[in-house]
């Protein structure tokens, strides 16, 4: 290997170290709620791969490409010659180098290749070759190298590096597993080793696959410390991304007041330092399934563009999951056995379909399509799923057609054309798309006759549809069914294990225990018979406890099914407004979200309600637990979950509420708020 080369490979690695670095301090930042909360920002939930640039290009410019956006911060921060005078840079991409070559010396898959072949300790070579790492790699000389030769990072890899999710930067290095060989074989060479084929490949590959996340790790490691070495390196590159976003336009907004705010050193290390709690990961207890069902996908591919409400709804249902592995199983078991087909979970509301689907696309290594429909977010057409399907099938697995055709949407025909084509470059592989919530489908909007959200009636070899509903009759191709219902003991296992962990997790709860001279597992069971395996009721429940609203409440008085807890609730509303025109108001405003097609802001209720704004956020405020609020500047609100609506419609409690649903369609109707409350 040259000494050009060489000094290329690095100027490629350490270009590539700054887009990530800085891509991990925009992402978060910008889009992560517990990240704002700890440097001081307000914000919403996670955003990962294509919706982090999207966020950002939209504040921008509206139509400009992600990619395009990707694309010149990367080159900017890739080609900028101070990027090579960064000795804090190096030195951190050194230390990754290092780490990889210390664990992999240690792994007992290079012990078992050695032993295989009978080749003389190459671990201890390995090891030394990582002691001397940060010493060499700073040596190689970058003086004269040719800049635009820039980062090997494809377009798909772009929107990645931007990306929360720590196994998606993983595949993100700019680099191939050949350049790592070379690199190392160059190394080890000077140094006087030399090593196997199988060994050095080996080694190459693990060096290509996780550098980022070594260098993740030093960049945390040290963070944690107070950021003595590299926060300054970080800054540095922060201030290239701010020049360059505003030289692309980016000059005021809510944006630029955020990647601002973490602009001095201690809040840039709250960033790094609450990386880790925010990445969606998979514990170790799940990897056996994730095993299981990795084996049916191609791992090595990226993963597919999933939109912003998919990301929300992944980070929002997956943070506390707990259990249901009989279910993945089952899933397992059905693409094993089956060449193609559906297979549809059903179960009553609040069980947790919604978070099983989730975890699913995570256990799939988001190698799989998704979308969840919502009626409080608005996704409640086949026009939408469609759009979603086709436009992650084509970009996912690079078929020659526009991002959209115009036919698309239309009915279920381009989709069926698309499933096909992929079909056909599987290679043995299987496509899994997961589809949440069925019933919440506005199917008369469809043609007559036609299934629920156009799903095909035959699949080609190797497509399989994972899909969710309650139980009752949906238009659907012939299908298998798991019904969730059935797995009375199974369910009382998670749910008593959840509370558990809660319980265990939370002193507020502990101490309203103790407060009764409770047992924890006295109060685990007696909660879990109380929720009768409704995850809903839990996270009600237990947030109640925690937060001291319950603070009056024995365990006895604790309200018993999810109904009964909105009955409860309905109950203490009434109890603190004795005004009853003024609950009846209040009403009104909540009544007015369950009727929109799509979340709204505080300003726009209260435009339509004909009340003040500022009462109106009070109404918002304390119906807080049943609503989700978005990030954006200013906040929108919808509905959490669609059994809080439900119960509203119920015929005794709209009378008790006093309001008029069909004064309110009409009110809408007349005032032409179609585009909340009708078709768009």
């Amino acid at each position: 290997m040259s000494l050009v080369d060489l000094a290329n490979f690095k100027t490629r690695v350490i270009g590539c170290s700054a887009v990530m670095a800085i891509g991990q301090v925009i992402s978060n930042a910008i889009a992560n709620q517990a990240t704002q909360a700890a440097a001081g920002m307000m914000g919403g939930p996670a955003l990962g791969g294509v919706s982090i640039l999207a966020t950002i290009a939209n504040g921008i410019a509206g139509n400009m490409a992600a990619n395009d956006l990707g694309n010149r911060i990367a080159q900017r921060l890739s080609k900028d010659p101070k990027i090579l005078d960064n000795h804090d840079l190096i030195e951190a991409a050194g230390e990754a180098i290092a780490i990889i070559l210390r664990e992999v010396a240690s792994s007992d898959e290079l012990i078992a290749i050695a032993k295989t072949k009978n080749l003389p300790d190459p671990e201890t070579a390995l090891s030394q070759l990582a002691d001397r790492t940060p010493e060499y790699w700073l040596d190689i000389n970058t003086q004269g190298v040719d800049l635009s030769r820039g980062l090997n990072i494809s377009e798909d890899q772009l929107t990645l590096i931007f990306s929360a999710d720590a196994e998606e930067f993983d595949r993100v290095t700019g680099l191939t597993t050949a350049d790592w060989a070379n690199f190392l074989n160059e190394f080890a060479r000077r140094e006087g080793k030399s090593f196997d084929a199988e060994i050095m490949d080996f080694v190459a590959d693990k060096l290509y696959a996780t550098f980022s996340k070594a260098y993740r790790k030093v960049l945390k490691q040290d963070a944690a410390n107070g950021g003595e070495k590299f926060a300054a390196m970080l800054l540095n590159l922060h201030q290239i991304a701010l020049a360059e976003l505003k030289n692309m336009g980016l000059q005021k907004g809510d944006i630029l007041d955020k990647l601002e705010a973490v602009a001095i050193g201690q809040n840039l290390c709250q960033v790094m330092n609450k990386l880790s709690a925010i990445e969606i990961g998979i514990r170790s207890d799940w990897e056996p399934i994730k095993t299981s069902l990795s084996r049916f996908i191609d791992i090595s591919a990226p993963g597919l563009p999933l939109p912003y409400e998919c990301e929300t709804i992944i980070q929002d249902r997956t943070q506390d999951f707990t259990g249901r592995q009989f279910v993945f199983a089952a899933i397992a078991e059905f693409l094993q056995n089956n060449r193609k087909g559906y297979l549809v979970l059903e179960a009553e509301p609040g069980v947790g379909k919604t978070s099983i689907m989730a975890m699913l696309v995570l256990l799939l290594n988001r190698r799989c399509v998704a979308h969840f429909n919502s009626q409080s977010q608005g996704i409640v057409r086949a026009e939408q799923f469609l759009e979603n399907a086709c436009f992650q099938l084509i970009r996912g697995f690079q078929l020659s057609y526009p991002p959209l055709p115009e036919n698309a949407t239309r009915d279920g025909n381009f989709l069926s054309r698309l499933l096909r084509e992929v079909s056909a470059k599987l290679g043995g592989k299987k496509l899994i798309l997961v589809v949440d919530a069925l019933d919440e489908v506005e199917i008369g909007l469809q043609g007559r006759g036609s299934n629920v959200l156009y799903l095909p009636d035959i699949l080609p070899d190797n497509v399989y549809f994972i899909i969710s509903k309650r139980p009752e009759s949906l238009p659907l191709p012939k299908h298998q069914v798991f019904d969730l219902m059935q797995y009375s003991a199974e369910s009382l296992a998670d749910v008593k294990l959840y509370i558990d962990k809660r319980t265990s997790n939370s002193a507020s709860i502990q101490s309203w225990i103790n407060r009764q001279n409770l047992q924890q597992d006295q109060f685990v069971a007696e909660v879990a018979q109380k929720s009768q395996h409704n995850f809903m009721y839990l996270r009600y429940v237990l947030n109640d406890i925690d937060s001291g609203k319950y603070s009056d409440v024995t365990l006895e008085d604790l309200p018993r099914e999810l109904e009964g807890y909105y009955e409860k609730h309905w109950a203490r509303m009434e109890r603190a407004v004795k005004d009853k025109e003024w609950r009846r108001r209040k009403l009104k405003v909540i009544y007015l979200l369950t009727k929109t097609r799509k979340p709204v802001s505080c300003d726009i209720l209260a435009d339509f309600a004909e009340e003040d704004a500022l009462d109106v956020q009070d109404v918002l405020d304390d119906w807080e637990h049943f609503l989700r609020r978005s990030g954006d500047s200013p906040a929108d609100y919808s509905i959490y979950h669609a059994s809080f609506q439900r119960f509203l419609h119920r015929k005794d409690v709209v009378q008790e509420a006093g309001v008029s649903l069909r004064d309110i369609e009409t009110a809408i109707s007349e005032n032409l708020w179609e585009d909340l409350y009708g078709d768009e």
